[in-house]
């Protein structure tokens, strides 16, 4: 007589039961439909400048990381500051119709990189390998890393209600989010693509759209499970104040085109309070 086997349900997950790999061939890039997807990734970049693939996390791997973002909160380092959208300081002898002169407000809570689970399904999917590889040929950059900070390289961000993501422009060329828990209301990602390219910081046009103008605005909607890469160099965007109970909750996965690549120290301190 067989004996009956012992299945373990706490066996940390594999990387199919986090990502849709049937719906995004991740892993099969140089198939056709591998190739569809990267084509598809890079006009929506090029047109754009954001792309998003619904669905690629699975329901229940979403659900794992809303509870471990929610048992986190209390571990969670609360910002809650004032900037203009080049989060430079402010310089007072600035004409008041300057951009730079224009203050903004951010306030967000962050689960460190170095507090995530072990099992975690975010964990298990950023040191994914596969994962890096297609992101950078998305993007289409030669060679792509896994942000080395041990802070900062993949992290939960809790939006509560008040909790806002003020106008700004990204000093990295590309950022890379996964939603996970819309707000109920309010918690909106909003942009205008290429609102100043390198060569022209169109300081009137930065600063009518900080007034309100909503010419060439465009709102990103994310479904739970969505990845969205964004372009926000070049791009002024901002997350509108949360509104309700619901807390919004997304991750933020790093990259960098350099190999061993961190924060500084002071950097360290001013995104999560600490140094590592």
């Amino acid at each position: 007589m067989k004996e009956t086997p012992i299945v373990n349900t706490l066996t940390t997950p594999v990387i199919t039961d986090i990502l849709d790999l049937d719906r995004y061939p991740l892993d099969r890039l140089d198939s056709p439909k591998g190739q569809l997807l990267l084509e598809s990734c890079r006009a929506a970049l090029r047109f754009e400048g954001a792309c998003q693939l619904p669905g690629l996390v699975k329901e229940e791997a979403v659900g794992k990381l809303i509870a471990e973002a929610i048992a986190k909160r209390d571990q969670a380092f609360r910002t809650d500051s004032t900037h203009n959208v080049y989060f430079e300081p402010r310089d007072e002898s600035l004409p008041a119709g300057d951009p730079a002169s224009l203050l903004q407000h951010s306030s967000k809570k962050a689960v460190a990189w170095d507090i995530v689970d072990e099992d975690s399904p975010l964990r298990i999917a950023y040191e994914w390998d596969a994962l890096t590889n297609f992101i950078g040929q998305a993007m289409e950059i030669d060679t792509l890393y896994k942000y080395a900070d041990p802070l900062g390289a993949c992290s939960l961000m809790l939006f509560e209600e008040g909790d806002e993501l003020g106008w700004h422009f990204d000093r990295s060329p590309f950022a890379v989010t996964v939603m996970l828990q819309p707000s109920v209301a309010g918690g909106e990602y909003q942009y205008f693509h290429r609102l100043r390219t390198p060569g022209d910081e169109n300081k009137a046009g930065v600063a009518d759209r900080i007034r309100g103008s909503e010419e060439g605005r465009i709102k990103l909607v994310s479904e739970p499970g969505t990845l969205s890469m964004f372009r926000g160099q070049y791009s002024m965007h901002r997350v509108t104040p949360v509104r309700g109970t619901q807390t919004r909750i997304n991750a933020v996965l790093a990259y960098s085109e350099k190999a061993d690549d961190k924060m500084n120290e002071l950097t360290q301190k001013l995104f999560y309070g600490r140094t590592v």
